[in-house]
């Protein structure tokens, strides 16, 4: 049988437990020389147990004995360096009650497929309890350090760890901190003009690299340079000498949240992401010229457009603009004719309303005397005509008949086609002669209003040469403009299905809703 020899240390870092893998593997060897064991492979990797599937060396080592075709055992110096949690303990285990791992050898015992697991059970949890202590120790630790005002973690930037649990003042770096406070406090300076200017000035950080605008300002909100010590959202007040005064640090809040460097506001033009150049198909934007004269023009922002140069005044905006009522309008009379059309056809479809509604009615009525059959029911059961057993068998059955009759008044409301009514028609109607007064009302409102009746009613227009070229209706002002366009107004009227209706029209006055 052949082993492999498994030796691991906790800390990744190498300059901690430098001789920890080496003396590991020697004893080992030793040991193994002296037992008459041939060791086949070794594994050794610098990493925590306390976390399962967290060392790579490891779980190859596992997969390797899971696909072995020989027969191989482990040597290791005590069970805690195969595992310190449950998960990777129970593979081990698992491996070894399987024959997988015909042995485990230790420096003091050996562990065997017939050997009763408790011990190794035993052995496993007592590693996984050790780290659960020592987390707790160290974080009792470190909370009770931090109440008694000392720093319990790696130095912040400005100070060192002495080596003796405590902290001192960098004498290097302290002076550049002291003047980024200082500088930043003037309000004159932004993070990065104090980055670049700390920079060509010699502070650098631990590895030599420079100090970037987010680390100015994370080092500008800590309080830990004039005395207070943040930990886990909680301020606690620091032993350790202080950088700079609690009033200088004060100054610089003050002046973090005055926000002296704002974005400046861009001004609103009120038909601004409304128009496109005809020609480049750019957006027309605008600027304000002596604070009360606003001009638009084409951005040009793909390049070689000439109507760049030719600016638009707002009043010769309003005019063009105005032209999109003009596409909406539609002869009085051709109105006329398609309202009468659908008066007509909503005569000749009042047999089938007629014939729905009296349905309808059936089926209220009915939910009704169940309602009140039900009601009496009940008043039986208080005045104790009925016993309690015939209450409730009464009522489940004049449940279901209410059920019964809803399903079908459902499903009849669903079959049925919603048709027009007068109201309808003359909202439509009103729909469609309201370009004519709309183009009235939107020379005479305020600009505020002007967007607001032309975001309703379109979704862009294209500019040429000042006037206005095309335009993009929403519905349902985008079927009033073909057929305004085309002449077309049997487009609208003379849409029929096997129930004749006005399709259009019915569109048309749910949108008018």
């Amino acid at each position: 049988m052949k082993y492999i020899l498994y030796a691991r240390k906790s800390s990744e870092d190498k300059s901690k437990q430098i001789l920890s893998l080496e003396s590991q593997v020697g004893e080992m060897k030793k040991m193994a020389t002296n037992l008459g064991l041939a060791i086949d492979l070794v594994y050794t990797e610098s990493k925590s147990a306390k976390l399962p599937n967290n060392r790579p060396i490891f779980l190859e080592m596992i997969n390797f004995l899971e696909d072995a075709k020989e027969d191989y055992g482990i040597i290791c110096w005590k069970i805690d360096r195969l595992s310190r949690n449950p998960i990777d303990s129970g593979k081990i285990q698992w491996l070894l009650q399987q024959g997988r791992i015909k042995a485990i050898q230790t420096s003091d015992r050996q562990y065997l497929p017939s050997d009763n697991v408790l011990l190794l059970n035993i052995e496993g949890s007592m590693a996984n309890q050790f780290i659960l202590d020592l987390s707790k120790n160290v974080k009792r630790g470190i909370q009770t350090k931090i109440e008694k005002g000392l720093w319990p973690n790696f130095a912040p930037i400005g100070y060192l760890n002495d080596g003796k649990g405590g902290i001192s003042v960098d004498k290097v770096r302290a002076r550049y901190i002291k003047k980024i406070f200082k500088l930043y406090s003037t309000g004159n300076y932004t993070m990065k003009e104090l980055a670049n200017q700390m920079f060509k000035e010699g502070f650098r950080s631990r590895s030599n690299i420079k100090y970037h605008k987010s680390k100015i300002y994370k080092l500008l909100k800590d309080p830990f340079y004039c005395g207070t010590m943040i930990f886990h959202d909680k301020e606690y007040e620091g032993k350790h000498e202080t950088i700079i005064t609690r009033k200088l640090f004060n100054d610089c809040q003050k002046v973090m949240g005055l926000k002296l460097h704002p974005k400046k506001k861009q001004p609103f033009f009120h038909f601004r992401g409304l128009m496109t150049c005809e020609k480049c198909g750019c957006l027309l934007t605008a600027s304000r010229k002596k604070k009360k004269y606003v001009y638009y023009y084409c951005t040009n922002s793909r390049g070689g457009c000439s109507e760049h140069n030719h600016y638009l005044k707002e009043g010769e905006v309003i005019s063009a603009l105005s032209g999109v009522f003009d596409r909406l309008l539609i002869d009085e009379d051709e109105i006329e004719r398609m309202h009468e059309n659908s008066k007509e056809l909503l005569i000749n479809n009042n047999p089938d309303r007629r014939e729905y509604l009296e349905a309808r009615n059936n089926l209220l009525d009915e939910i009704k005397k169940q309602e009140n059959r039900k009601e009496e029911l009940f008043n039986l059961l208080l005045d104790k005509a009925i016993t309690k057993e015939a209450y409730e068998a009464r009522e489940e059955t004049i449940k279901a008949e209410i059920k019964c009759f809803n399903e079908a008044l459902e499903k009849l409301e669903n079959e049925q086609e919603v048709t027009l009514t007068e109201k309808d028609l003359e909202l439509t109607k009103e729909l469609f002669l309201s370009p004519k007064k709309q183009k009235k009302a939107f020379l005479k409102v305020s600009l505020d209003d002007k967007r607001k009746i032309l975001s309703k009613l379109l979704w862009n227009s294209t500019i040429d040469n000042k006037k206005l070229a095309k335009v993009s209706f929403k519905e349902p002002f985008e079927t009033i403009a073909n057929c305004s366009e085309n002449h077309d107004i049997d487009k609208l009227r003379r849409v029929r299905d096997s129930n004749p209706r006005c399709l259009a029209t019915y569109r048309l006055s749910r949108s008018a809703h």
